[in-house]
């Protein structure tokens, strides 16, 4: 039978210790947004037996950020007669380690959303979101931010097709892609799904010398975002392949309509 691997650097021992309120915060830096139903769950049963210790760091100045347990943190702070709280407590060098830490911690225990990735994942210098980062800023384009629920034009929280779309047509041609769908559909909030990027960033990366980024940003423009998207459903339907392929088929037709030279081609995906 094979071993599994074991990690046997388990770095420095945490102190255990009962900790006031009062000294504990949470850095919304990397932290997901409180969920209020899941606080008043923990208070309308509450135990001290299910309770468990929070996981908290250290600061200079005195204080614990918690990185793991901020619920059952918030619940206790709301409870009338609770002051302090049971804690395990590590020293890290830096805010980024304490970002990897929440990583590390919800990745191996629980779902977190693409959006609480990436904003840890910058907090804590992630290679991956910082590029992503990075092509959205030459964009003029952001991710929503961490807590976020109602979409805003310019904005995204297609992290995974992003990252996908990086990786198989290169940065300039997904920040070509985000820039051209924030032009085309200014007041639009969902101009800047995967699907979208996916698409135009294959059509920029396969047509570099012929694609002039005007006319595709006048073109879309002129052409209502959703009907574009039913077009694309259609050729689904009738040839079969991904939607990313179909809307990159309509867009072509849209660029090229009216042109005699200088068309633009679907090429290959990558």
């Amino acid at each position: 039978m094979q071993t599994a691997a074991i990690n046997m650097n388990t770095g420095e021992l945490p102190e255990l210790a009962w900790v006031e309120l009062d000294k504990i915060f949470v850095d919304d830096t990397y932290q997901r947004p409180i969920k209020p139903r899941r606080v008043q769950q923990i208070l309308r049963d509450f135990t001290w037996s299910q309770f468990g210790a929070l996981m908290l760091v250290a600061r200079e100045d005195g204080r614990f950020a918690v990185y793991d347990g901020q619920h059952r943190f918030e619940a206790a702070r709301q409870h009338p007669s609770i002051s302090a709280v049971p804690a395990a407590i590590v020293v890290l060098d830096q805010a980024y380690e304490e970002a990897q830490s929440f990583l590390g911690v919800n990745i191996n225990r629980s779902a977190i959303s693409t959006v609480e990735k990436y904003w840890a994942g910058i907090e804590a210098g992630d290679e991956t979101m910082m590029q992503i980062c990075s092509v959205l800023e030459e964009a003029g384009c952001e991710v929503v931010p961490a807590g976020t629920k109602s979409p805003a034009p310019a904005r995204t929280s297609a992290i995974t097709a992003i990252e996908r779309a990086i990786r198989s047509y290169g940065d300039t041609a997904v920040t070509q892609a985000c820039r051209a769908l924030r032009e085309a559909w200014p007041k639009d909030n969902s101009a800047l799904n995967g699907t979208m990027i996916q698409a135009l960033a294959r059509l920029y990366r396969n047509n570099k010398r012929s694609i002039d980024h005007q006319r595709m940003v006048t073109k879309l423009h002129g052409k209502d975002r959703k009907i574009l998207v039913a077009d694309g459903e259609t050729f689904r339907k009738m040839g079969g392949g991904d939607a990313a392929l179909n809307i990159a088929k309509v867009m072509v037709e849209v660029y090229n309509k009216g042109l005699q030279k200088d068309l633009i081609t679907l090429g290959v995906k990558a």
